[in-house]
């Protein structure tokens, strides 16, 4: 979100100018705006992914490189598109921020690792929420074949540590689900958050187009 909002609402702004003038469609300014940002995105999460994979160990391999890398890249585009349908919305910055971090808020809280049990209700927009998905798919290839060990004050009666592998972490918080099918679902809800920003981009700018017709045809008719 904080990338979105240093850049877009300066670009928005050029953006209705020019296209009140009739220079480029918005279909033009949603793809040079992509264009510009992915490598930006490619970058970070390039680094991100080093990080967890090798730096945090949650396993060092190439695979848990490029699952953590992807994961970061798909939850940066959501932020960014999430960043400009609120900023499309509402041309107060502050405004868009606030509304944008409660949102982004929630969906933390909701990811699957602070709240375990929600009603159906918040269940049902969770599955709108990239980070479910991050989390779904992050868990099982980083806790797989993990294996824990406690001091000897935190063992059970029984002598056994609460927690001795990373499926026993997976069973607590309900987390022990299809991988691949969860990386697939991230990767097709961060396209579908940026076709919504481009169509709500799309109606504002129509809705502009619009109301300066109706403004021109009045200036006509006072003539």
């Amino acid at each position: 979100m904080l990338q979105n909002i240093a850049i877009y609402p300066n670009e928005r702004d050029v953006f209705y100018r020019e296209q009140a003038d009739h220079c480029y469609s918005t279909e033009t300014f949603i793809l040079q705006y992509t264009t510009l940002e992915v490598p930006f995105e490619a970058v970070s999460s390039i680094i991100f992914g080093v990080l967890a994979a090798y730096a945090d160990n949650l396993e060092r391999s190439v695979k848990m490189f490029l699952i953590s890398a992807f994961n970061c890249f798909c939850i940066i585009s959501c932020g960014e598109s999430v960043g400009i349908m609120f900023c499309t919305l509402f041309s107060h910055v502050g405004f868009a921020v606030n509304v944008t971090s409660i949102l982004l808020s929630i969906s933390t809280i909701l990811g699957g690792v602070m709240s375990l049990n929600v009603n159906a209700v918040l269940q049902g927009i969770n599955h709108l929420s990239p980070i479910k998905y991050a989390i779904g798919n992050m868990a099982p290839y980083s806790m797989h074949g993990q294996h824990f060990n406690c001091t000897p004050a935190e063992r059970l009666v029984n002598g056994q540590c609460p927690i001795d592998s990373g499926e026993q972490v997976l069973k607590l918080y309900n987390l022990d689900k299809d991988g691949p099918m969860n990386v697939m679902a991230l990767g097709v809800c961060t396209i579908v958050y940026r076709v919504i920003a481009y169509a709500l981009l799309k109606v504002m700018t129509s809705h502009r187009v619009m109301e300066r017709w109706r403004e021109w045809r009045r200036a006509r008719q006072n003539l």
